[in-house]
């Protein structure tokens, strides 16, 4: 068996000082230079490392301040009620309650028009829009999501979006109340868009939630798939019970 890359070795090397206490949560790492010099390797080794290290959530490269040791997160019990309750909303109220500061960031907004595509997410004949969306906690984005509904509900999302309310407050507004007319909650490797997004490992575990959304008649008019990191969420299905 080859010997690992070099940024490799020493990403092992820095996360195992992490282990054994010598750098505690919150603490700044060495300079870029100081870790070099200290290695024998060169500034471009250590910046790949870091990356790694960040990427897995160890450390936290910070604008014009440094690297720091992450402060440990614990994973996010985020409940959904079984009866047809809001399906998306309480995620992230429930992220604010837990005293997390957040922020719904629109990625994209794409016109798409393809029967195929209706078909397949069971939503009616007509041309659509693609809504993508993430959810940053703390700067950092825990989930994301595509969004697809009629395009006559919303001439331009990119209008009236809002960072607390997203397109789930657009979307109530335009339909009045949404129910699900059914989930799923499956499991998944990330993706090239995960990892772009997410800002995890190729391969990382993905926790992924489908919901078939109803409007006033129960008539399907919007479908969501959100794709959640792993490490930071994980869904707690409650019966009978709101959050």
């Amino acid at each position: 068996m080859s010997d690992p890359p070099l940024y490799e070795r020493v990403r092992q090397a820095i996360d195992a000082s992490i282990a054994d206490g010598r750098y505690a949560a919150g603490d700044k790492l060495p300079s870029e230079a100081r870790l070099a010099g200290e290695f024998g390797v060169n500034r471009l080794t250590v910046r790949r490392a870091i990356e790694e290290l960040a990427r897995a959530g160890a450390v936290e490269p910070r604008q014009g301040s440094g690297t720091f040791v992450s402060v440990p997160i614990k994973r996010l019990p985020v409940s959904q009620s079984l009866s047809k309750d809001s399906p998306d909303a309480a995620i992230a109220s429930q992220i604010a309650e837990h005293g997390y500061s957040h922020e719904d960031v629109l990625l994209s907004a794409v016109a798409i028009s393809s029967p195929r595509l209706n078909a397949s997410l069971e939503l009616p004949p007509g041309p659509l829009w693609r809504i993508d969306n993430a959810i940053q906690v703390n700067g950092s984005a825990w989930l994301w999501s595509s969004s697809w509904f009629h395009r006559e509900v919303i001439d331009d999302p990119a209008d009236h979006w809002d960072s607390f309310t997203g397109l789930h407050g657009q979307l109530e507004r335009a339909f009045g109340k949404l129910t699900p007319i059914w989930r799923a909650i499956s499991a998944d490797a990330a993706t090239t868009a995960d990892v772009e997004i997410l800002g995890v490992r190729p391969g990382s575990p993905i926790l992924v939630r489908d919901v078939l959304i109803g409007g006033a008649a129960d008539e399907p008019v919007l479908r969501v798939s959100s794709r959640a990191r792993m490490d930071r969420l994980s869904y707690v299905l409650r019966y009978g019970h709101d959050h």
